[in-house]
């Protein structure tokens, strides 16, 4: 493959991402300066994550450039999306073995189309040079204040909710392997995750606590056990999967990861206005209740039977 056009960092920059990413009124200063200035909207809490995809441990590496960026802003935007924020812009770190400028431009590509259509502005960012490919991506984005949804929150009494079908990331993952430019069928979940931003926006008054599920159902649900210390029951028969109860893929879908919805909990006394934003969301299920304090846990249950939790109940980052 080609190098890419001009020489160095900058001439990097100027050709694959100082143009064409939406724009965003409270950005002062974007791409081009020692760092980028906003102007904080009155009366807003700023909420920022980052999140880092390492080529052959978070996605294929011989994967294609723009599936690799659709996959990187979706996943990190997640986080905005969990904690009700409205987004605004974000960084980019990119470390590359080679600047290549094939892969640059479906890189660059794919994450204008992904940064329009999640309402991302760039903002700036570091590009180097290293062993393997790696890809940090910072987002944040505006809230209310005090109006964030944290994982702390979970009562005893509280629904348990997901927000839509679990498992098709997960499942997809062999044939991703496979063949990592096949996006079609599941696949296509796996690389373009629906970023749930209307919904977290719409649960910022009702949902007691959210987070969305990334690394698999039962241990994101644990950070939110384990934040409130409180016990999650979930019921197995409740919880909406890619698979029938029977298939033995059953239990990867829940312990599989990268589904990317959220997982909140909510006062029972909000059932009905939860209940009421199903036209516009509807694939929202209430999976179970949160039944005690003082103990930080997740129970599944099947007809009122606890089922052995696997030992491995998501992904491991070390």
């Amino acid at each position: 493959m080609s190098k890419a056009t001009g020489s160095g960092e900058f001439a990097l920059i100027r050709e694959f991402f100082a143009s064409g990413f939406p724009h965003n009124p409270y950005t002062r200063l974007g791409v081009g300066d020692d760092a980028s200035i906003i102007i904080p909207p009155a009366g807003c809490d700023l909420v920022q994550s980052i999140d880092t995809q390492v080529a052959d441990v978070h996605f294929p590496a011989s994967a294609p450039a723009h599936l690799i960026a659709q996959r990187a802003l979706r996943c990190a935007a997640s986080d905005l999306a969990a904690m009700g924020a409205e987004p605004q812009g974000f960084h980019l770190a990119l470390t590359m073995p080679n600047a290549e400028h094939d892969w640059l431009t479906g890189f660059s590509q794919g994450l204008r189309d992904a940064a329009h259509e999640l309402d991302l502005a760039l903002l700036g960012g570091d590009t180097t040079s290293g062993p393997c490919l790696v890809i940090s991506i910072h987002v944040q984005g505006w809230v209310g204040a005090g109006q964030a949804l944290t994982r702390r929150g979970a009562q005893v009494g509280d629904d348990i909710w997901v927000s839509d079908t679990i498992g098709r990331a997960a499942l997809a993952l062999p044939r991703v392997l496979e063949n990592p430019a096949d996006f079609s069928g599941l696949a296509l979940h796996y690389y373009f995750p629906q970023v749930q931003t209307p919904l977290g926006i719409a649960l910022r008054n009702l949902a007691s606590s959210c987070m969305d599920i990334s690394d698999g159902l039962l241990q994101d649900a644990s950070h939110i056990s384990r934040a409130a210390n409180v016990t999650l029951m979930l019921d197995a028969d409740a919880i909406p999967t890619i698979v029938e109860r029977a298939d033995p893929r059953w239990s990867q879908c829940l312990t599989g990861g990268d589904d990317y919805q959220l997982l909140f909990t909510a006062a029972a006394a909000k059932r009905q206005q939860i209940e009421e934003l199903r036209p516009q969301f509807s694939g929202i299920q209430c999976i179970g209740q949160v039944v005690s304090a003082g103990d930080a846990a997740v129970v599944l249950q099947e007809n009122g039977q606890t089922i052995h939790l696997p030992q491995q109940s998501g992904f491991q980052h070390f």
